[in-house]
């Protein structure tokens, strides 16, 4: 077999174990052995780079963050549904089909309610195409990259009558629980307010600007409607779903034919019944005329299709005793209320926590320990308190001052509203932290990674970041998974990182709201960390410089005046870590683009628009959106479109990604 032959046939193999696994739920060989062709896969590539097209499944997650979303307008509106909440309403529509039908002969079919995110997709050829997401009904975004990371959406029919073939789908994007409840943790470690709930998640991951970004999520999607012109699609609904299912599209299996409503009605009650033991959310189930050519007859309203109603599920709540309240640290020092409840069934699974989400909602809700109070299910997964029960009074709690970890005095800087421990030794927060320290964009030490530094901590040789310059060959040769050469090496990168240039090091720290373009401008301002440290003299000196902000001069002057993180900061200075270089000039000080007007076009690979336009703001130039003759230069990346054009005609320079990377590296050396 030739090197081409086999890049072929590692496609067909990874598509087809993609469709076993993400579509039938029944995967034929482990994660070991896929992984192994993923890489086998990627090796080809590298060496034939030529050969990648994007159908390869390495494209799912290779496309490149977008400016902006482009407006597309749907070849049929996206209509939302008439919802109904009894069976006496469905037994209307049954009675208003019948009268419009006038005697026809008809069915319906029933489908679960997914409480997704509406996407409608177009295959030309057999090939996915473009997708878009339901916008106003009549147009929508492009969000064709982001789509394409989802692992169950076929890149091309292999089988079906659609081979080939034009036509659109429409389908539902969707988190299942488990992938939900991952986020919503990352999120809240990571001091983010979670999603309310997995339908919103999925809506912010489709909005996302970065593919890749967006692959991180594992979305999926449930297809239901098969639309296409040709005979081949079907003349019924029922007909057009088990096409899809040869088309190897994810479809779910419970849809039903059925001829009335009272078979709507026990068909609403299984589907109810069912809702515990289903791994991602429904709120109801869809009814549609099943015969396509009798949905034309009865055409629609302005707003919905006569054809198709949704018959919603009833809220779900439980009445319960509110025990106590305690508080949760999470990674970044975001503190958490929690309520401890006294243990209800709910849904199908006791619930004895529930999120209260901030002081703030506590306040609102006017909840206190002791009470009985309102729980029910977010999108019937994450328990939420959503009130007193009746007749009970507001209460008043009284919010901790102090960290339940550390002890040390929390924090909560004006117009938020998650207190925060901003002790850099606070345990609760020490792994997250040290990660943040030895990562590629802080002090890049090399053999530090998660896996390491959770030893390391476990093992109670690190308690803060500066620790980390005290290991030794002794201390840690004889850990697991270290020897000789693993110890050796690890040393070998924690003495490099001592060089690291200061932005690095201030990055590291992890200073509330001092990302790495604030880390640079304060590097590139001071020149030394104790500078900085001394700057919090007078703040106002800190909030003349550009992208220095209120909020950022507060978390700085808090950092800084605690006796924790200064301990920390000379543990730093003592291992020879730099600190940068004090009393430089003012001609060092000088921003080298200060004044300067700059637009950024096109499609940056290195770097987000946003990373990009930070760093121009730190170098003193002023990041404009359009190309006029005030303008001094244009950074242009892939596909920049009219705005290169101008610039060419009006004879302003225009420097390419490489040469404006090049340009910031140079900066970052000064």
């Amino acid at each position: 077999m030739t090197e081409s032959e086999r890049y072929k046939e590692l496609i067909h193999l990874i598509e087809h174990h993609d469709w076993r696994y993400y579509v039938l739920a029944d995967p034929e060989i482990g994660d070991e052995e896929y992984d192994a062709l993923n890489r086998e896969m990627l090796e080809i590539e590298k060496l034939h780079p030529d050969w990648i097209t994007p159908l390869s499944p390495s494209m799912r997650v290779g496309g490149r963050p977008s400016d902006e979303f482009v407006t597309v307008t749907h070849v049929q509106p996206m209509m939302s549904l008439a919802n109904t909440y009894s069976i006496q309403e469905v037994e209307g529509f049954e009675k208003r089909v019948k009268q419009l039908l006038d005697e026809e002969i008809f069915t319906f079919t029933c489908e679960p309610k997914i409480d997704g995110v509406a996407v409608s997709i177009q295959y030309k050829n057999g090939i996915f195409s473009k997708g878009a997401t339901r916008g106003d009904g009549l147009q929508g975004d492009d969000i064709t990259e982001n789509l394409r990371t989802i692992r169950g959406l076929p890149l091309r029919i292999i089988s079906g009558a659609g081979k080939s073939k034009d036509f659109e789908i429409r389908g539902e994007v969707y988190l299942a629980h488990e992938d939900f409840s991952q986020i919503s943790r990352d999120r809240e470690d990571s001091g983010m307010a979670p999603f309310a709930n997995p339908r919103n998640a999925a809506a912010g991951s489709l909005k996302l600007l970065n593919p890749k970004e967006v692959g991180k999520r594992r979305l999926r999607i449930w297809v239901y409607e098969l639309i296409a012109a040709d005979e081949w699609a079907g003349t019924k609904h029922s007909a057009r779903l088990n096409i899809l299912e040869e088309m190897r599209f994810p479809v779910v299996k419970t849809w039903k034919v059925v001829g009335n409503a009272e078979q709507i009605e026990e068909y609403w009650k299984e589907l109810d019944s069912l809702r515990e033991s289903i791994p991602y959310d429904i709120d109801g189930i869809v009814i549609k005329i099943n015969e396509i050519k009798l949905r034309e007859t009865l055409g629609t309203t302005a707003k919905t299709p006569r054809w198709a109603i949704a018959y919603k599920f009833r809220a779900r709540k439980a009445i319960t005793r509110l025990i106590s309240i305690t508080h949760q640290v999470g990674r970044t020092g975001a503190v958490t209320p929690v309520g401890e409840l006294e243990p209800v069934l709910l849904a199908g699974s006791t619930i004895r926590r529930a999120t209260l989400h901030n002081e703030e909602e506590i306040k609102r809700l006017g909840l206190a320990p002791g009470m009985d109070v309102i729980i029910e299910k977010a999108g019937d997964v994450i328990p939420k308190v959503t009130g007193r029960s009746e007749n009970v009074p507001a209460g008043k709690y009284n919010y901790p001052e102090f960290c339940p970890v550390c002890k040390e005095p929390l924090v909560k800087p004006e117009e938020e509203v998650i207190w925060r421990c901003v002790n850099i030794s606070c345990q609760a927060m020490l792994k997250g932290r040290l990660i943040h320290f030895a990562s590629r964009q802080a002090m890049d030490i090399e053999g530090l990674g998660q896996q390491t530094v959770e030893l390391l901590a476990d093992h109670d040789l690190l308690s803060d970041p500066g620790d980390i310059y005290s290991l030794n060959y002794v201390k840690i040769a004889h850990l697991p998974g270290f020897g000789d050469l693993s110890a050796r090496k690890l040393l070998q990168g924690i003495e490099a990182s001592k060089q690291r240039p200061l932005n690095h090091l201030i990055f590291g720290l992890g200073i509330r709201l001092v990302g790495a373009g604030v880390a640079r401008t304060l590097s590139k301002r001071y020149g030394h960390l104790d500078e900085i440290a001394d700057a919090i003299v007078k703040p106002e000196l800190l909030e003349s410089i550009g992208e220095i902000g209120p909020k950022i001069v507060g978390s700085l002057v808090d950092f800084f005046s605690r006796p924790k993180n200064l301990v920390v900061i000379e543990k730093l200075r003592n291992a020879g870590v730099n600190f940068g270089i004090k009393e430089r000039s003012e001609e060092t000080n000088q921003e080298p683009l200060a004044g300067k007007r700059v637009v950024i076009t096109g499609s940056l690979t290195d770097m987000t628009r946003e990373e990009a336009s930070s760093a121009l703001r730190e170098l003193g130039a002023r990041v404009v959106s359009s190309v006029s003759s005030r303008t001094d230069f244009v950074v242009a990346g892939e596909l920049p479109g009219s705005k290169v054009e101008k610039a060419k005609h009006l004879g302003i320079k225009i420097i390419e990604e490489n040469e404006f990377v090049e340009l910031l590296k140079d900066q970052d050396k000064r």
